[in-house]
């Protein structure tokens, strides 16, 4: 990795054993000695030259009580962060103590779970009472009294949003209900809502929008029963009729009609490619002059292809945002739905398939057999027509502008590990975009 000269202090900030005692000790986790600190590092976004954030978990075991914190890190230049520091402090003035703190090695700007430096409203959505309250609006409760809420947090993205399961128990009701709030750092969940609330009656597979809430920025949503899918599922027994109800699925959606100001187009898909091509350049030289090969290519075909339908898409198609319920799916986190080719998301998730099949240790020639079969029902299902030249090239695309790209802007070292093999498929499918096909000719 090449490392930015923008923030020279980035190999400690990403070495969990030194984050680990050193953030321990920032949160005042008490009880605990520096060296019984577990750190893990999750979500990191580095533009290069730019900035770099990093979410950090610490775990850490005391009196026989487990404590888990989040935190996140956002690097400062060396000399800006005194500076950096003052100008958040005069931004947020209400800030608790313990809130927002400085670090001068390495220079970073901490910020302590709940308090984050866009998401405002956390600390009031986790605070007991008050959502007590707000649950019992008539819009989510409806008229029943709410009597305990208890809230977790399912998913936080330091800086963007943060998932919360609240289970509430209702006056004259044995057993608690499930709400949901995703809290956004801007409005763009109004939008969300309104595309969701289109959505409640033409699409089965998915969570309803309850309500939004403009001053806290939050999503009210429904229950949808299930887990979250993962790969090990697919490589069941019924892993194949697994890929064929996503299929299914995912042509439901695309089959939807809604009305929203939000498109993905093919441009939208060129500048990623060549934005990976800089991004190459930045942070991994090695990797560079095939990357740029491959673009070269993918962009020398583009006009080759032929004019795409307009549907609705869910535009962060991937295995997490999958529930599956005995032989029940669901589809969750619609944040990103779009309108635009509809290929452009099914290649996408083609591309998520080969990125989860590789990082848990199967071949190219495992995963084929499962694309296949999720390729043939979104076939069978779709009300769109399908070119088999247009899908694989779109494949190719998605396997650089997001899976490559992604594994370089989050530095994910397990992803990174592949991305040889990911442009090497990428090569593969652009070629075979080339081919003529024929009626009964399959993806791959």
């Amino acid at each position: 990795m090449k490392l930015d000269p923008c923030f020279p202090q980035m190999a400690d900030a990403l070495n969990p054993g030194v984050m680990g005692p050193l953030l321990g000790w920032v949160l005042g986790m008490s009880g605990i000695t520096p060296d019984h600190v577990e750190c893990y590092i999750g979500e990191k976004r580095h533009k290069p030259g730019k900035s770099l954030v990093i979410g950090y978990r610490l775990k850490a075991q005391s009196d026989k009580v487990l404590q888990s914190r989040y935190v996140t890190g956002r690097l400062c230049p060396p000399g800006a962060a005194s500076r950096e520091f003052e100008l958040a402090r005069s931004k947020r003035p209400e800030l608790a103590a313990g809130a927002l703190t400085l670090l001068h090695e390495p220079a970073m700007l901490i910020w302590a779970f709940p308090y984050d430096r866009k998401l405002i409203h956390l600390p009031g959505l986790l605070d007991a009472e008050a959502i007590k309250y707000r649950l019992g609006e008539p819009d989510l409760a409806g008229d029943d009294r709410v009597l305990a809420v208890e809230s977790e947090v399912l998913h936080y993205l330091p800086e963007r949003s943060c998932m919360i399961c609240y289970r509430v128990l209702l006056a004259g009701f044995d057993q608690s209900h499930l709400f949901y709030a995703k809290n956004f750092a801007d409005d763009s969940g109004r939008d969300v809502f309104k595309v969701m609330q289109q959505l409640s009656s033409q699409f089965s597979w998915g969570a309803k929008a309850l309500a939004y809430d403009a001053q806290t920025r939050t999503l009210w949503q429904s229950h949808v029963p299930g887990r979250i899918l993962c790969w090990a599922d697919l490589q069941t027994a019924e892993g194949l009729a697994l890929a064929e109800s996503i299929g299914q699925c995912v042509a439901a959606l695309h089959a939807c009609k809604i009305d929203t100001a939000q498109r993905f187009s093919q441009s939208d898909i060129t500048e990623g490619l060549l934005a990976t091509v800089r991004l190459a350049e930045q942070t991994r030289p090695e990797l560079a002059a095939r990357i740029d090969s491959a673009v070269a290519g993918l962009l020398a075909d583009e006009l080759n292809l032929p004019k795409p339908a307009l549907a609705t898409l869910h535009h962060d198609l991937k295995l997490n945002n999958f529930l599956v319920d005995g032989d029940k799916l669901g589809l969750i986190d619609m944040d990103c739905v779009c309108l635009g080719d509809p290929l452009a998301d099914l290649a996408s998730l083609i591309a998520n398939f080969y990125l989860h099949g590789l990082r848990e240790g199967d071949s190219v020639e495992e995963v084929h057999p499962l694309v296949k079969h999720l390729v043939r029902s979104y076939m069978a299902h779709s009300v769109h027509a399908v070119s088999l030249l247009a899908l694989r090239w779109q494949v190719a695309a998605a396997l650089i502008h997001e899976v490559t790209r992604r594994s370089l802007r989050q530095m994910d070292d397990l992803r990174i590990a592949h991305i040889q093999s990911y442009l090497a498929l990428s090569e593969n499918y652009l070629a075979l975009s080339k081919q003529p096909t024929g009626a009964c000719d399959a993806l791959i």
